[in-house]
Parts: structure tokens; C-alpha cells; sequence
């Protein structure tokens, strides 16, 4: 029985929210070819080289997305050095296959279940391999997560913010790939991943399962938008309402994917937070990054949500091609405008693959010579970060930036002062005792619950 190591790299805490799903898929879809199979998980602390000398796989496979790749690509060197055939997969590898083979035997284009049988199977010993897709997901069966550190994830992914109480363990649930959509930031507006996903009897069953062996009633769908298929997601809601399994969820959606309808049955269901990638409040800026929606859908999204009990995750996007210093004030306007519980800014970042990028590799924005930690979003590890923005100065644009992020600062600030007056009105005696004894916001809401 051929050993296969499937390995997830890197170290920044900041990935560490969500368990390696992608690896998951894999794992589970391999063992039903006979191929005995272990996750090995950098991000959760384990020692990768002490790990592959007990485990003595035949092959590894190894995961990145740009902003751990050089991580993957010194696990890949590390592997070859010891020996062991090595693969290399995800989105990033699928863009710059040529670069990740210089790190590894075998480099996977696409989507790595298949692939990964094939290159067992057949003997592949180099080259690059096309993966191709599964039609039906539910060809992927439920993984049991033994091999995963799940005590390390369930406790990273808990958000005490909106649907737990302090403690309280949250999981991670992935129900469909790809998108319909190509807005010009995302790498599927080249690669045009086909839109799929798995049946409702999969999801409530893979639901169930967790919430079984974990004990975990909080539950967060990883995919892009879960409300893409309306039926479905009602459909989905319908069967968790029967089940009274009682869990609580969030989700990502567009705004023009979603209804009050479709709100009011998903509050029932449990959902309790929704993000929205509303990117900007300039409609010019909307249209820039092909998003075919608009600044007026954006606020009746964050409208129905409300009236329904449902908070609001958005992100925001500044420096992207072509954009003013009067749409940056645009976006900050709205921010100031619009009641958002959890918000967060990024510097628009040329991912490889995008629209974006190759917007600015034709105009000589991108560097001949990249770092691959300047396409870091969330930190950039004190670099300046990689900016297609020409018409804003970078330093100007930095100050933008910390501009906007104290601004998105201030606004969760009062809607918590808001909150906590209405919550004192409603239970003042709760309300104080709990004070008097917490010193942090999420604390005090977690407790009062």
C-alpha cells in the first residue's frame, strides 16, 4: 500500500483560523483507492521533518496559496533532499507551475483529488499534471479528521463576537467550489472554476457528524458565496430547522444573491452573520473590479440583514487600478454611513492569475524580481505591499489606508457603545455585574449572550 503525506505549510498565525479543507478532500478522496494517507500540519505546530521520518511516505503533497508558498516551497526542497517524491499543488502552483517546479518532482494544475490517484496510480515520477475536476462532490467522502489538530482549529475558529459564547468551539464546513463570477481581483476571472456543490442530504449529514463527534453547535461555510443557489440554501435551511440541531452558522454571500425570504429563513436556521466583500463605496470603483453590483445594493444588503437580526461582515478594497484619492473618500463615507458590525480594509494586492495582475505586469507595476511576502494581505511583514494603484502616490495611499482602518475602528466602536446601552437598558443588573468584572468587548458580550 502506496504512503501518502499531504502537508499544510507555514507558521503565520493569521491562516490559522480555518483547518486545511482542501487537504481534507484530498485525503478522503485517495483513501478510497486503497492509498493509506496522513495530513501533516505546520500551521498547527507540528514539526514537519520529524513527522515525515516516522510517517516514511512514498510521496507528499504539499498545498499553497501565494502568501504561504515560499513556506511550501522550503517544505518541497526539504522533501527532495530527504528523498521523497514530492508534489506540489493549489492555486498558486496551478498559476506558476514553471516556478513551483523548480521546488518539487511533480506540479499539480487544477484540482488535486484526481490528480493525486493519478500520479499514484500510474508512477508518475515529474512534470506538470493537469487535475482534472470532480463533477459531483459527493464523490468526496466525509473525512473523519482524525489526522487533523482539530482541538487547535476548533478553538481558532470560534467567533465570540457574533454567535458564541466565550469558549465556545466553532468548525468549519465546505459545501461547494467555484464561482460564477470574474471580478478582476479573484483568480477565477481567469480560470473560471465551474460552479458546484454538494447536495443538501452532504451537508446536513457532514453537520451532523461534527456537531456529533465534537460537540461543536457553531458552524461557518468556507465557500465564496453559499447563497449563490437560493433553492438550495433554503432548502438547506429547512432541513436544519427539522433536524433541531440548534447550531448557529455564518456565511459569505453577494449582495445580489440574497432576499428577505431567504433572510428570515436563514435567521431561523441559525445563521446569524453574513459577510459581504462590498470592496468600495465609489460605484465607478464597483465597476473597475467587474463586481455587477452597486453602491445602492450594497446598503439594502446591510439593511435586510439587520431587520432580520442578521450582522454584517464586509470587506473594502483601496488602491485599486485607476482609483482616486475622491474614491478612496467615497468608501470612507460609506463606512461612516453604514452600520457594518465587523469590517476590515485591504491595500488591493495583484494576486498572480488575476485580471489585476496582468493589468499591471502591462504597465510595468509588478516587479521583474518578486518577494512573495509583499502579497501577504493581512500583515505584509513590515514590506511595502505589491500596489497596481497609479494615480495614488504610495506613501498618500498608505495614509489612506490607516486613515480607513482607524475610521472602521471608530464605527465598531460606537455600534459596541450602542449596543452595550441597549443591552444595559434591557438587563441592567446583568449588565453591571458582568462589567465590573470584564475588561474586553468580547468578553462582556460573550458573557452576556
Amino acid at each position: 500500500m502506496k504512503k501518502l503525506a499531504l502537508i499544510n505549510p507555514g507558521r503565520k498565525i493569521e491562516f490559522g483560523i480555518k483547518e486545511p479543507l482542501n487537504l481534507e478532500c484530498i485525503a478522503a478522496y485517495v483513501q478510497k483507492f486503497g492509498i493509506k494517507v496522513r495530513i501533516i500540519d505546520e500551521l498547527a505546530a507540528q514539526n514537519v521533518r520529524l513527522e515525515l521520518l516516522r510517517y516514511q511516505p512514498d510521496i507528499v503533497g504539499i498545498t499553497g496559496t501565494t502568501p504561504v508558498i515560499l513556506d511550501g516551497y522550503r517544505i518541497a526542497d526539504m522533501c527532495r533532499k530527504m528523498g521523497i517524491r514530492t508534489v506540489i499543488g493549489g492555486v498558486h502552483a496551478s498559476i506558476m507551475p514553471e516556478e513551483a517546479l523548480e521546488h518539487a518532482d511533480i506540479v499539480v494544475k487544477g484540482e488535486g483529488e484526481k490528480a493525486m490517484v493519478d500520479i499514484i496510480q500510474q508512477d508518475i515520477k515529474s512534470g506538470i499534471v493537469e487535475g482534472q475536476s470532480l463533477k459531483n462532490l459527493d464523490d468526496i467522502p466525509i473525512y473523519d479528521k482524525s489526522g487533523i489538530a482539530m482541538d487547535f482549529y476548533l478553538r481558532m475558529s470560534a467567533y465570540n463576537h457574533v454567535t458564541s459564547s466565550l469558549g465556545t468551539l466553532s468548525a468549519v464546513i465546505l459545501s461547494s467550489r467555484g464561482c460564477g463570477f470574474k471580478c478582476t481581483f479573484c483568480h477565477n476571472s481567469y480560470r473560471g472554476i465551474q460552479y458546484r456543490c454538494n447536495s443538501v442530504d452532504r451537508v446536513i449529514e457532514e453537520i451532523r457528524y461534527i456537531k456529533q463527534k465534537y460537540h461543536v453547535n457553531v458552524f461557518s461555510f468556507a465557500e465564496d458565496n453559499l447563497f449563490m443557489n437560493r433553492p438550495r440554501v433554503k432548502e438547506i435551511c429547512h432541513r436544519l430547522i427539522d433536524s433541531n440541531m440548534d447550531i448557529k452558522w455564518e456565511a459569505c454571500s453577494r449582495v445580489d444573491n440574497i432576499d428577505m425570504e431567504t433572510l428570515k429563513l436563514a435567521y431561523q436556521a441559525g445563521c446569524r452573520l453574513i459577510a459581504f466583500g462590498l470592496e468600495s463605496g465609489s460605484q465607478r470603483m464597483l465597476d473597475v473590479l467587474n463586481k455587477k453590483t452597486t453602491v445602492e445594493q450594497n446598503k439594502k444588503a446591510i439593511q435586510m440583514c439587520h431587520e432580520v437580526g442578521i450582522q454584517v461582515s464586509s470587506a473594502f478594497m483601496i488602491g485599486s487600478p485607476t482609483e482616486t484619492v475622491e474614491d478612496v473618500r467615497m468608501t470612507q463615507e460609506f463606512i461612516k454611513d453604514n452600520p457594518i458590525e465587523d469590517s476590515v480594509v485591504f491595500i488591493t494586492t495583484p494576486f498572480p492569475g488575476t485580471q489585476i495582475w496582468e493589468w499591471g505586469k502591462q504597465r510595468g507595476l509588478i516587479p521583474e524580481k518578486l518577494d512573495w511576502n509583499r502579497f501577504d494581505l493581512l500583515t505584509n511583514h513590515g514590506l511595502e505591499p505589491i500596489s497596481v494603484c497609479d494615480t495614488i502616490p504610495s506613501q498618500q495611499l498608505d495614509i489612506l489606508y490607516k486613515e480607513t482602518s482607524a475610521l472602521i475602528k471608530k464605527q465598531k466602536n460606537k455600534i459596541k457603545t450602542k449596543w452595550i446601552i441597549g443591552m444595559g437598558l434591557r438587563h441592567p443588573l446583568k449588565s453591571m455585574v458582568i462589567a465590573s468584572r470584564t475588561t474586553s468587548w468580547n468578553k462582556y458580550l460573550s458573557r452576556l449572550g
